[in-house]
């Protein structure tokens, strides 16, 4: 399991620092390892992070998973497609490609919540 501490939980960097190395099952001293983090089947080679040498546990620093977001906001881009209104009957449509309905983890008969916030069309599936 991989474990985040939250930023409120400790009050300055140092003390942060020293909880952050103390494994919190055995309580012994994590090391600074060099990882491969999977998000989302995304792989990021050489990612620092500490693990527990007696239960082999990872977790990050705030630093760590700082670096961990923004490598991956590089690597992730958002879905971004031209479509042009068709019709059905006398009523507008518009064609959602594969990539747009995988992108929202839907599929044909599913329920989605469609809405408008200001000039932006949203798709949620509920």
């Amino acid at each position: 399991m991989l474990r985040v501490p939250h930023p409120n939980s400790v009050d300055n960097n140092h003390q942060r620092k020293m909880k952050m190395s103390i494994c919190q099952k055995c309580n012994i001293k994590c090391e600074e390892v060099i990882i491969d983090y999977e998000y989302k089947g995304i792989i990021l080679r050489n990612v620092k992070a500490l693990r527990c040498p007696k239960c082999n546990e990872e977790l990050f620093t705030l630093e760590q998973y700082e670096a961990i977001r923004q490598r991956l906001r590089n690597v992730i881009q958002p879905l971004r497609l031209k479509r042009k209104i068709s019709t059905a009957g006398k009523k507008p449509i518009i064609y959602l490609p594969n990539d747009v309905v995988e992108a929202i983890d839907a599929k044909v008969g599913d329920k989605i919540d469609i809405y408008v916030e200001g000039k932006k069309i949203i798709i949620e599936k509920t």
